[in-house]
């Protein structure tokens, strides 16, 4: 009989084990997230290059020279640009650094996102965030009448362009959920830096608003 109750607790511990495991550690990332979306959204170049392993990637070409960080800050910039337009032209093609994701998302501005995926293998690292927006129940009020505002909608990457205090006429179908992947790895210092990002359409979950202004 006691061998019998053993052998049902050992059981009982091996069925627990693995949903008592630790969850792996996305804290070294979300740091890195964190500093980089910040960065991104205050056009601080400096900390973008050193978040992103594309400055090494140019360093590596041009070597330890200003000619690095002109690429690098010119690289920045038609990215920045292709976003500008992209948004009156009503329909974003992500970059893959994360730039005009950055933006229209609203990170680095205390919007929220959740880690629901993190896949480490030495010096590499995949990172899966989940991103929710709320654009039907935010208040308006603090923007001048008139103002354009700029929602992402659905198929991915559309742009739905707004004016507030004005009544809008139409279907309107607003992204609530989304999901972006980011890539990871370790320089020579053993520092993690992004290597690139994705968007991924297919997590996609749009609304009908309902709302007649804004």
């Amino acid at each position: 009989m006691k061998v019998n109750r053993v052998f049902i607790t050992l059981f009982i511990l091996l069925i627990l084990l693995p949903s008592c495991s630790r969850k792996p550690d996305d804290m070294p990332f979300r740091i890195v997230l964190s500093k980089y979306f910040t960065a991104v959204q205050k056009n601080d170049v400096k900390t973008m290059a050193a978040c992103l392993m594309l400055f090494n990637e140019i360093r590596s070409r041009y070597g330890e020279t200003g000619g690095a960080v002109l690429e690098f800050k010119q690289k920045v910039k038609d990215i920045s640009a292709k976003y500008k337009q992209e948004l009156q032209d009503g329909m974003l093609h992500f970059d893959p650094y994360g730039i005009e994701a950055t933006h229209i998302m609203g990170l680095g501005k205390g919007f929220y996102y959740e880690t629901v995926g993190l896949k480490v293998n030495k010096d590499a690292a995949v990172l899966t965030l989940s991103h929710s927006f709320r654009y039907d129940k935010l208040n308006y009020d603090v923007f001048p009448r008139g103002t354009t505002l700029f929602f992402l909608s659905c198929p991915v990457g559309k742009i739905l362009k707004v004016k507030t205090g004005e009544y809008q006429k139409g279907l309107r179908m607003l992204l609530q959920k989304i999901q972006t992947r980011w890539y990871f790895k370790k320089d020579l210092q053993g520092k993690w830096k992004i290597v690139r990002m994705e968007v991924l359409p297919d997590t996609a979950h749009c609304i009908q608003s309902h709302r007649p202004r804004y």
